[in-house]
């Protein structure tokens, strides 16, 4: 009788470690929708989202739809935007190629998201103080309607062109 108990007990708790084990190794599915942009402009771009009208209120890039790793002979090690954030030297846009951002970021609890748009050449001559104090860079403004549609095409719009 005691034997039978011993392997029940056993069997129960090889059984709970298995199921522990591929229990851990399900990967959670991830949520995330991204909203994809195209750069419409002739320019190769480092693009900062923002819910607020201010360069300094960056929290997000927006991030290149293309493994940059492979495909790029740009040099961009010495471009620092965004102090203190996330800013990476791989993150520019080439002309008339798509690019990516979090959906969910993109209008949370606002209609309106505030881009900020500096060329790569511009990034790699300034420094990010010269960039912010002489405003060389480019706001575009995407507002989502009623509908729920919005402006995909990212281009320059009332703004002054360095």
């Amino acid at each position: 009788m005691m034997n039978i108990d011993n392997k029940n007990t056993n069997l129960l708790g090889v059984t709970l470690i298995i199921l522990c084990v591929l229990s851990s190794c399900i990967p959670i599915i991830d949520s995330r929708v991204d909203a994809i942009f195209k750069n419409c402009t002739n320019d190769t771009l480092f693009i900062g989202a923002s819910h607020y009208d201010n360069v300094d209120s960056v929290e997000f890039l927006v991030n290149p739809n293309y493994n940059i790793l492979a495909n790029s002979d740009l040099d961009t090690t010495d471009i620092s935007l965004w102090k203190g954030t996330f800013a990476r030297g791989d993150s520019f846009v080439y002309p008339g190629s798509i690019c990516a951002i979090n959906a969910n970021y993109l209008f949370q609890d606002k209609d309106t998201c505030y881009f900020f748009l500096i060329k790569l050449g511009n990034a790699k001559r300034y420094s990010w103080d010269e960039i912010r104090a002489h405003k060389i860079f480019s706001r575009w403004i995407v507002t989502k309607n009623t509908a729920g549609k919005l402006d995909k095409n990212i281009r320059y719009l009332n703004s002054v062109e360095h």
